[in-house]
């Protein structure tokens, strides 16, 4: 066994009252009961809400139909909404991206990433509702990255706290897809997010664990050291995250809900599901006392057209 450490559980019934989050891996995801998401929520839930985040990194609620202005207001339960990615956003609720997969847009997303690395700011996290499924398949998977950190030895982790990575989104499927949109997009998006350097290691300020902040669609490279040893170092890091140890492969009922935390986590949308529909919303939410976008980032660059 990689790891000797003794296991300390979470004491659920101490620390909640008003939800009750189910665990589905030790100390990591956790599915939510008994929170009806289409009511107003109680300043206690909502208080618990964001323990039960910082707690698991992930949590789901089973199927609801929720609204829009809804979906909006689970995401303020975490923090102010952020200005999103390149994705399309639904139409009258510009802060909902929408990923939808069909035949005539295979799934583009099935590689380990944590959401928009590539800002200086990244955003605390993101909350998803998969409206429509495909008759089987399309499931996505979250890694920890605390317990991808808790389970390096000790000589490596003091080695990794004293680099730092570059990310862009540069170097994901985001700049072919730009591209097809003409150069003055593409232009555009490069003077607007220019590559950003962020601690390997941060440490989440809500949960206080250390977390391996790299990722395989946006981390450039790893700086302060030979390139070789960079890379290889890059390589181990991202093989390391995928152990079976540090994560939770979900399968979606539709209209199930998820939110994760973006500094402790990375996920994977499964793509094996083509030429099936899959309708993925979703609202990214900044960290408390974050000024709210001005702006979304199709907005800045796209002049609110859409990818497509």
């Amino acid at each position: 066994m990689a790891n000797t450490a003794e296991l300390a559980l979470i004491d659920i019934a101490q620390r909640y009252q008003h939800i009750t989050p189910v665990p589905r891996m030790p100390n990591f995801a956790a599915w939510i009961d008994g929170v009806d998401l289409t009511q107003p929520l109680t300043a206690p839930v909502q208080a618990e809400l964001r323990q039960a985040l910082f707690d698991f990194e992930v949590i789901f609620f089973r199927p609801q139909i929720i609204t829009p202005a809804q979906h909006v207001a689970l995401a303020n339960v975490f923090g102010p909404v952020s200005g999103g990615s390149y994705f399309e956003r639904k139409p009258g609720a510009p802060e909902l991206e929408m990923i939808v997969s069909d035949r005539a847009h295979p799934p583009s997303i099935d590689n380990w990433h944590t959401d928009i690395s590539w800002k200086p700011n990244p955003p605390l996290g993101t909350a998803i509702q998969i409206t429509e499924i495909p008759p089987a398949g399309g499931n996505t998977c979250w890694s920890s990255t605390s317990k991808a950190y808790d389970w390096l030895s000790p000589g490596l982790q003091q080695y990794l706290e004293g680099l730092t990575a570059v990310h862009s989104w540069e170097v994901s499927g985001f700049r072919e897809a730009l591209g097809k949109r003409g150069d003055d997009a593409l232009i555009a998006a490069i003077k607007a997010f220019k590559p950003v350097v962020h601690p390997v290691v941060r440490r989440n300020p809500d949960s206080g664990r250390k977390c391996i902040y790299i990722n395989a669609d946006f981390t450039r490279n790893i700086q302060g050291v030979d390139r070789h040893e960079a890379a290889g170092m890059l390589r181990f890091l991202l093989d390391w995250l995928k152990k079976p140890e540090f994560m939770v492969h979900h399968q979606w009922q539709a209209n199930e809900i998820a939110v994760w935390d973006n500094r402790s986590t990375q996920h994977y949308a499964v793509a094996d599901y083509w030429p099936h529909r899959r309708v993925n919303q979703r609202v990214t939410f900044e960290e408390p006392g974050t000024p709210a976008a001005a702006a979304t980032v199709n907005q800045q660059v796209l002049a609110g057209a859409t990818l497509r």
